[in-house]
């Protein structure tokens, strides 16, 4: 019995390695028709045909469009809020750390991905259920934000941290909309972001 449940262990972990890869594969499908068609353009049988693989067999991994679209945006926030920690991490003065959280965060807005938000956001403002996940997603950058700023203010209330998450965060959608028309290397925009920096050392009362 020892000999047969030695042999049966290690085939396990591909069939589980395999289930995350094709998981991950839904997941980059999806977002490339969310880039390209919007919310609306989503719909699932056409996500499956694309893939070549049954709707039913995506249904196992994503039983609903809003389940795909929750971990779409999540995976997107998870991304953007670690880039945001690594460069902060990087840098050994206050000032840098505030430096580096704007430039990650507007950095961001120059990828095709920020399609994605503007696509949800649109869509916010039509569902309730398109709303609830953009206030997830908007929770969860801002209480990671927070936290990035207990190592650039540690003295200021969690209260107050959480207020200054929120107004970067709004400056930083407020970006992503203008981006729509405007071009974000001329140098308007780029003074812009300057004055960003020196309005959130404000903020944050280290002026």
């Amino acid at each position: 019995m020892a000999g047969i449940k030695s042999k049966e262990r290690p085939m396990k972990k591909p069939i589980r390695k395999k289930g995350q890869e094709r998981r991950q594969l839904i997941i980059d499908a999806a977002k490339k028709r969310l880039i390209a068609h919007g919310i609306e353009g989503l719909v699932l049988r056409e996500v499956a045909e694309s893939m070549n693989i049954t709707h039913g067999n995506l249904q196992y991994y994503f039983r609903t469009k809003d389940d795909l679209l929750r971990t779409i945006f999540d995976e997107e926030v998870q991304k953007y809020t670690e880039d945001m920690k690594e460069s902060a991490a990087e840098t050994s003065t206050m000032q840098g750390r505030i430096s580096a959280i704007v430039d990650s965060s507007l950095a961001v807005l120059q990828s095709e991905e920020t399609k994605l938000w503007r696509a949800l956001i649109g869509a916010a403002n039509q569902s309730d259920e398109f709303a609830a996940i953009l206030k997830r997603e908007n929770d969860l950058y801002e209480k990671t934000l927070a936290d990035e700023l207990k190592f650039v203010s540690p003295d200021l209330p969690e209260k107050r941290r959480k207020h200054v998450a929120k107004i970067v965060r709004m400056v930083v959608d407020g970006f992503a909309v203008n981006l729509i028309y405007e071009d974000f290397s001329t140098a308007e925009l780029s003074a812009l972001k300057g004055e960003i920096k020196a309005m959130v050392q404000q903020l944050l009362q280290l002026t």
